[in-house]
């Protein structure tokens, strides 16, 4: 068969899986009920294409970069439901390869660096490892080396991380947490392959349908992954909606969570002029925070809505409790989660590095008793939100140099 035929029957089992997809956003009964889910899904479908084809397709182990725009960006292609406060970073390795990765330290919560095998487009993906940046060997100026590989070369002595020789794909998410947007300074990368193939810019029809294959498979799991992120949030927090549960450890980095982490799951459920009040002690971590996302796993924008909220963000009450506030229309209270218009969708809780020991409670009331309810809240005028709104976009977009 020639390249050409094989190539439109690859492309024609690319195209079902995207189509299944497809499917199976449609058919949820939350895109049913609410055009905003439906629109958020068809746009969700186009944004997880681009993403999955530059993991599997477009990536050069032999020319590496630690690249952001073009994967969970800020808010065209956020699936997966990536944080607000983490400037992602992909890397794309040959384990075969030796790379030496520098640069200079930032100010921010922490970076750490997590590999997997790929990245759930296979059955038997794993962890291949996790850089804890803190552990780094750094000058007086912050600046840091390391070298990647199988072995250590001969006669370094320098910082070291190990690669699975048999993995010619490994995939590398770094994560850089802010915790104060407008007054951190990020982590510096730069990486080079020491050893590149002769040629390997040009890559064969073959390993190309093979990539086009793997982004396919990708597209549909996260799909399912988000479908199912849902459901395993109501089922955490007993079937229900409006009420969080709780995920204390990941305990495996297999599949994409991080091993310092904790999480909690909500799927909120509100129509105009209801509001969720979202009331708990603050969590006992290096850093944590709360996030929107919609039924697709689409993070909500975060850089010119308040969609998120870190601890350093988020407003306390004089008793030491966080209170938040989830509607539709702006409450007039400091700490508005802003779900974008959107009905339905999922809240996810993060901590690092602590502990939580109770879910947040939640209670919905009326958005008129907001005030009532939470006297000691500081409330915000829309002058005021909009000027918040306008600082918070200019210090979010300068994290990804835009």
């Amino acid at each position: 068969m020639s390249d050409v035929d094989s190539g439109a029957l690859v492309w024609t089992e690319y195209n079902a899986l995207v189509q299944k997809a497809r499917d199976r956003m449609l058919a949820r009964p939350e895109a049913i009920a609410h055009k905003q889910v439906r629109d958020q899904a068809e746009y969700a479908l186009v944004a997880m294409q681009a993403g999955c084809h530059h993991f599997h397709v477009l990536h050069r182990p032999d020319y590496p970069a630690f690249y952001r725009q073009a994967v969970w960006s800020p808010y065209e292609t956020p699936f997966g439901g990536p944080s607000s406060d983490m400037v992602y970073a992909w890397i794309f390795l040959d384990g075969r390869r030796t790379y030496r990765v520098h640069g200079k330290s930032g100010t921010t919560r922490f970076t750490d660096l997590q590999l997997w095998n790929g990245y759930f487009e296979r059955d038997d993906q794993r962890g291949l490892g996790n850089l804890d940046f803190d552990s780094l060997t750094t000058a007086a100026d912050g600046s840091f080396s390391f070298i990647a590989s199988a072995e250590r070369p001969t006669g370094y002595g320098g910082d070291w991380l190990p690669l699975d020789a048999t993995e010619p794909f490994i995939c590398g998410q770094l994560r850089d947490t802010w915790w104060d947007w407008a007054g951190e300074r990020g982590t510096e990368l730069h990486v080079e392959c020491l050893d590149p193939a002769p040629d390997s810019m040009i890559v064969p029809t073959a390993e190309t349908h093979v990539r086009l294959l793997r982004s396919g498979r990708l597209l549909e799991r996260m799909v399912a992954r988000a479908i199912g992120y849902a459901n395993m949030s109501r089922k955490l927090a007993g079937g229900r909606d409006n009420a969080f549960g709780l995920v204390n450890g990941a305990g495996s980095t297999d599949h994409g969570a991080s091993g310092r982490a904790g999480y909690g799951g909500m799927v909120w459920d509100i129509a105009p002029g209801e509001a969720l009040v979202i009331t708990l002690d603050e969590p006992q971590a290096r850093y944590w925070s709360f996030q929107l996302v919609d039924w697709w796993w689409m993070t909500l924008d975060f850089s010119y809505h308040q969609s998120g909220l870190n601890g350093h963000q988020a407003e306390r009450d004089p008793d030491g409790k966080v209170r938040l506030v989830l509607s539709l229309e702006d409450p007039g209270i400091a700490n508005w989660l802003d779900p974008i218009g959107t009905p339905s969708g999922l809240v996810q809780m993060r901590w690092y590095d602590g502990s939580v020991d109770e879910p947040p409670e939640v209670e919905k009331v009326a958005l008129a008793e907001v005030a009532r309810r939470l006297p000691e809240a500081r409330r915000v005028s829309p002058a005021e939100r909009k000027a918040e709104v306008l600082a918070r976009a200019r210090a979010s977009l300068a994290r990804w140099g835009y």
